[in-house]
């Protein structure tokens, strides 16, 4: 054989191992997608995790606070359970919860009804349900009757402070 059978042969020899290292490229190819996918997935879990943690934090924090929050609300019942107590249920003290009632509810935007000594709040969710308008029809027709009514008992009340 001459030498260049023996480098043909060499060469040939070589074939399978190139084989097998072509073959082994191609795993580590794979292998390296494989990875690079894990390591996508990867990310993902670490930036839901973190989501995750984050909100569960602000709840607890939102947890403390309510706790917080709920011990104050008692604390300032008890106080005015006392403070009540202390007051007693006097002329002054309906006076002063019906003045708070009629505040809150002009607040809301409810109708007030004053009707001789007695004064009717009225939702305005209710005013707004009845059909038409005529609700609104209505507070103009109580509205008018109330300023009547004040103008009678302020004439009233300038013809008694004049007689005197």
């Amino acid at each position: 054989m001459a030498r260049s059978d023996g480098d043909i042969i060499k060469r040939l020899a070589k074939v399978p191992e190139i084989e097998r290292l072509v073959a082994e490229a191609r795993t580590q190819e794979e292998r390296l997608r494989l990875l690079e996918g894990e390591r996508l997935r990867l990310a993902e879990v670490i930036r839901l995790e973190s989501r995750r943690q984050a909100a569960r934090d602000r709840m607890e924090s939102l947890e403390r606070d309510a706790v917080r929050i709920l011990s104050e609300l008692n604390n300032l019942d008890i106080e005015l359970t006392t403070i009540d107590a202390t007051i007693g249920n006097g002329i002054a003290s309906e006076e002063i919860q019906n003045l708070r009632e009629r505040v809150q509810s002009r607040i809301k935007g409810d109708l007030s009804i004053r009707l001789g000594n007695k004064t009717y709040n009225i939702d305005k969710s209710v005013v707004n349900a009845i059909p038409f308008g005529l609700g609104h029809l209505l507070v103009l027709y109580f509205r008018v009757i109330q300023d009547l009514g004040d103008r009678l008992l302020n004439m009233k009340l300038n013809k008694d402070a004049s007689a005197e």
